[in-house]
């Protein structure tokens, strides 16, 4: 019976093909060649394919990376920072993640209806993971009266969202106005 584990090759080549796809999308945008995305991952187009039949699931797989990684910081920082810190040092986080990423910024968008569409089923996967790694975030800045007790998550996600949009790839005016709209979070004593 074949092992149904991937290889250590077949790992490598995808996580390879992940970081090339990364950043050939942010620099070029969700229609970059996918014959440089593999060239620049080392491998041949069929092990492209093989991995990622369609340029969607490519674009998916690279994204719901980066949606992961930040839902892994919300619990880091929870566990290592004050309340309001660890809330704001996330959004923060969240923004920069977001803001350089234009196909990202459009998923957060449509996710969090920012005149989109609402977005595919994998947005919508995205959108209830980043509310579920809010979610403790916000109501321990609450409990320790640092943030606003009426917020809620997915109002707050929605904030972040158009911060990032707003910003236009800028991470450096999305980081400005992050701090506007975390002055309008913080409770005001």
């Amino acid at each position: 019976m074949p092992d149904p584990r991937p290889r250590a090759d077949a790992r490598r080549n995808r996580q390879n093909l992940l970081v090339a796809a990364e950043s050939a999308f942010n620099a070029e945008g969700a229609g970059a060649s996918l014959d440089d995305i593999a060239r620049a991952a080392g491998v041949g187009n069929a092990t492209l394919y093989r991995h990622f039949p369609t340029r969607r699931q490519l674009i998916d797989a690279v994204y719901e990376e980066r949606i992961r990684a930040l839902c892994e910081l919300a619990t880091e920082v929870r566990a290592t920072e004050p309340p309001g810190a660890a809330l704001l040092g996330w959004l923060r986080a969240v923004v920069e993640h977001i803001s350089g990423s234009r196909g990202l910024r459009d998923a957060f968008a449509d996710a969090h209806h920012l005149g989109g569409d609402g977005g595919t089923p994998q947005v919508a996967e995205w959108h209830r993971m980043t509310d579920d790694a809010a979610v403790p975030l916000l109501h321990d800045a609450q409990a320790a009266g640092t943030a606003h007790p009426d917020l809620h998550a997915d109002e707050l996600m929605a904030l972040v969202a158009a911060v990032a949009h707003a910003g236009g790839g800028d991470p450096g005016d999305a980081r400005r106005l992050l701090g506007f709209v975390c002055d309008g979070v913080a409770r005001q004593k």
